[in-house]
């Protein structure tokens, strides 16, 4: 669970955990956070399992409204080997959870939630009330700073991915964590490329539609965002064009088509007799995916899935004994 899955309306959830920082304990996911609700239940997986109910049974006392300077507690976790293969951990740790009011959430937030638009949350660890802000992507980023909370915020966002890290300030520390919504990829076309873009993306939790009417594709790319992606596979003119040219002079972060070279060529032209500037055209993949020598449907997914992930993290899809420096660039 992310924070975009978070009602917004459900008054029963009073709580919102996220990871501040863990040691150990095997592959960790960042920007899952999950929820409390008033009678203590948990809502949403953190580290695997290991954050549950028992856990946070005391939480609802602990930030009952009369304390009204507490704004949320930290729990701390320890897990020895055999502890963590109880819960289902591949090896021993220790993390530290914030467990913070919902109501601290800023309002701002919610609307760029709303929006689909990546946002981070900057949260003082060391304030009692847990002071948060947000940090949009699209804010001034005149920062003299490299190294302040919003530098480092402004950075996780370009990157395209849910993160988190710890910023150590003269006030204290600030938890960053950047938030984006669950990628979604629209698929103009259908078939068996169509159902295996379906099954691969369902393997990373990102959702996908398959849609054939132009009009009904128009409304689906419209509303996506940076983090979402569309795939034509249709190369009628009529359907194409519509669908391109939304995508391209939108907010899309993702747009490709599939088809032959002449193919591409023709979109091309189609969109350049519409009045899509060049250096907007030129955004468009196609032909799709990367050269990993694909030829199934399954394969081609592969490919585009692929691709979709090396543009959102503004990597060059390479080989990994080919990069130099780290491997894992993660904050």
């Amino acid at each position: 669970m992310s924070l975009y899955d978070v009602p917004t309306d459900d008054s029963d959830v009073v709580a919102l955990a996220r990871v501040t920082s863990a040691v150990g304990l095997g592959a960790r996911w960042p920007g899952q956070v999950a929820l409390v609700r008033a009678d203590g239940s948990v809502e949403g997986t953190l580290l695997g399992g290991a954050f549950d109910t028992a856990t946070v049974a005391d939480v609802p006392a602990a930030l009952d409204p009369s304390r009204a300077r507490l704004g949320g507690i930290v729990i701390d976790l320890e897990f020895d080997h055999d502890e963590a293969e109880r819960v289902g951990l591949p090896c021993g740790g220790a993390a530290s959870v914030l467990v913070q009011r919902l109501s601290a959430i800023p309002d701002s937030v919610r609307a760029d939630l709303a929006a689909r638009r990546p946002t981070a949350l900057l949260t003082e660890l060391d304030d009692p009330a847990f002071t948060t802000r947000a940090v949009s992507a699209d804010g001034d980023p005149a920062y003299a700073d490299e190294a302040s909370p919003d530098s480092v915020a402004r950075a996780l966002l370009a990157r395209g991915e849910p993160s988190d890290a710890v910023v150590e300030t003269p006030a204290g520390r600030v938890l960053v964590s950047v938030v984006l919504p669950t990628p979604h990829l629209v698929v103009i076309g259908s078939g068996a490329l169509a159902a295996a873009l379906e099954a691969q993306l369902a393997l990373l939790g990102w959702t996908c539609a398959a849609i054939t009417h132009a009009d009904d594709g128009v409304a689906a790319v419209g509303a996506l965002g940076p983090g979402d992606g569309v795939l034509v596979i249709d190369h009628r003119g009529e359907v194409d064009l519509p669908i391109l040219s939304t995508a391209l002079q939108g907010e899309v972060g993702y747009v490709a088509a599939l088809g032959s070279r002449r193919t591409q060529e023709a979109r091309r032209e189609r969109l350049r007799g519409a009045g899509v500037p060049e250096d907007t055209i030129a955004h468009l993949r196609g032909p799709a995916g990367l050269d990993i020598g694909s030829r199934t449907p399954a394969e081609i997914a592969v490919a585009i899935v692929a691709e979709m992930l090396t543009v959102r993290a503004s990597a060059t899809g390479g080989a990994l004994r080919d990069r130099k420096g780290p491997i894992n660039t993660s904050t």
